[in-house]
């Protein structure tokens, strides 16, 4: 039982951390077609932009979210 809770608590930081995957928008090479996905589709679509967005309709751009330096452990990435 003591493992189980130690494990636990070494888990929950990270997890307490994860983000979502930001939405892209992909254009299709055949026909022009604009779609939202996290993830390539496949052969075939090309990224449209760099722009990142919240939601899968890509309505809401992916804000960059500013912390204090004082967060131990916080190193900006860029991008975000």
């Amino acid at each position: 039982m003591r493992t189980f809770l130690l494990a636990l608590s070494l888990f929950l930081p990270v997890a307490a951390s994860a983000v979502p995957a930001p939405y892209y928008q992909w254009q299709s090479k055949l026909d022009g077609t604009i779609i939202c996905r996290q993830t390539s589709p496949g052969e075939g679509w090309e990224r449209l932009n760099e722009r990142a967005f919240r939601d899968l309709n890509c309505s809401m751009p992916a804000a960059r979210v500013e912390r204090p330096s004082s967060v131990p452990g916080f190193r900006p990435q860029p991008g975000r």
